[in-house]
């Protein structure tokens, strides 16, 4: 009888999330090196979605900086008015990359569970400590493209007040 596994591999349960065999009674420690890669992989994905958010975000403010220098310069409220696509596109770009970024934290979520209930470890909880602090929940309300991006309050409040501020100034009379 051939007992090489890898001749005759156990049944993977398709139910199983981690794809455990069927009837396996232990997650291994080669496992538990896979989560970890895994999560800090993961983690690091999200950190460097935040850093080109914050591009984005810089080059919003900049241009809009630039549509206002305009608007004082050329005394032309129309300016200002037009200069509102400006943060409109940089508000929509922003959050499609925030919704992308949000992909990602169901799995950061699930590998904590994995590594704090069946590993007994007390850490990485960088999500779920970053979510307890701020007292956010880690299953959103509401999910989509719309909620996750477009109307996260991370992402839209620069925007709202840059197109507020711009509008403001189209009012005035030079």
């Amino acid at each position: 009888m051939n007992t090489n596994v890898m001749s005759s591999p156990s049944p993977i349960d398709p139910q199983t999330p981690s794809g455990l065999a069927v009837g396996h009674p232990k997650r291994s420690e080669f496992e538990l090196n896979l989560l970890k890669q895994e999560y800090f992989f993961l983690q690091t994905t999200v950190e460097d979605y935040n850093k080109q958010i914050w591009v984005i975000k810089a080059l919003g403010i900049t241009a809009t900086g630039v549509v206002v220098r305009m608007v004082l310069k050329e005394k032309q409220n129309s300016i200002a008015l037009i200069g509102c696509a400006i943060p409109l596109f940089f508000w929509i770009l922003e959050s499609q990359w925030k919704h992308f970024q949000r992909g990602f934290y169901p799995r950061l979520v699930e590998i904590e569970e994995i590594l704090t209930q069946e590993f007994n470890l007390r850490s990485p909880a960088i999500f779920t400590g970053w979510s307890r602090t701020f007292k956010r929940s880690n299953i959103p309300k509401r999910q989509g493209y719309l909620w996750d991006g477009l109307l996260n309050r991370s992402v839209c409040i620069t925007y709202l007040l840059e197109i507020g501020f711009l509008l403001v100034l189209s009012l005035i009379r030079f």
